[in-house]
């Protein structure tokens, strides 16, 4: 058990390294949350650059994939003192994170075929785009949601028990709250950068504590 949850404390740090790459590549795109939606400013980019999500996509899987790995460590932290929050968070982090594997394949995947359809009729690309960015928003949302919610129950169990760090559960209160505000439709970048940072804390931070044993009083 001590294995799975240093193996996990691994993951977490590597997903949070992740985001920070994530964050980079996001910003270097240079594209705004109205562009986004907007197919008058997308399509043409993607005609002119089909692969300009690929490593968004990639590196947004890849974080999905090793936070999960981290929230299986973390169930079997927490499930000795707070069996039913280490599943109800384990179960919730795997549904939200799976849809942020989901909506960063669709960035990738979904606008690199429409910027190849571009070329062909540029009005049917533009209808097409439509569906791709309302699917990815969707998504999205689903996974800020759920990811929000297992951040607040990982909180509550660790702050409860002292599994790890009580202040460290407080950060994931507060990523899980900020979270929870971006997907039911929270406006402003200060709610997206306070999750995002919130959040790589929380994975780096959390990592290094569950590679490190348990808690000691």
């Amino acid at each position: 058990m001590e294995r799975v949850q240093r193996n996990a404390g691994t993951a977490g740090i590597v997903a949070g390294v992740l985001l920070i790459v994530l964050f980079v590549l996001f910003m270097s795109l240079q594209v705004t949350d109205a562009q986004f939606v907007d197919p008058g400013f997308m399509v043409p980019l993607l005609s002119k650059n089909p692969g300009a999500f690929m490593g968004v996509g990639i590196v947004g899987a890849l974080a999905s994939g090793f936070a999960i790995v981290f929230s299986i460590g973390l169930a079997y932290r927490l499930r000795e003192k707070a069996p039913t929050r280490a599943l109800a968070s384990l179960y919730l982090a795997v549904l939200g994170l799976g849809a942020h594997g989901a909506d960063s394949m669709i960035d990738w995947i979904g606008t690199r075929t429409v910027g190849l359809a571009a070329a062909k009729d540029a009005v049917a690309a533009g209808h097409a785009y439509i569906a791709v960015s309302a699917v990815a928003l969707s998504v999205y949302a689903m996974a800020n949601v759920f990811t929000g919610a297992a951040l607040l129950v990982a909180g509550w169990a660790i702050v409860t028990t002292g599994a790890l760090r009580p202040l460290l559960g407080w950060v994931a209160v507060v990523a899980g709250i900020l979270s929870l505000a971006v997907g039911i439709g929270a406006e402003g970048e200060l709610f997206f950068l306070g999750s995002l940072l919130f959040t790589i804390i929380w994975l780096i931070w959390a990592g290094f504590g569950l590679r490190r044993g348990p808690e000691t009083k």
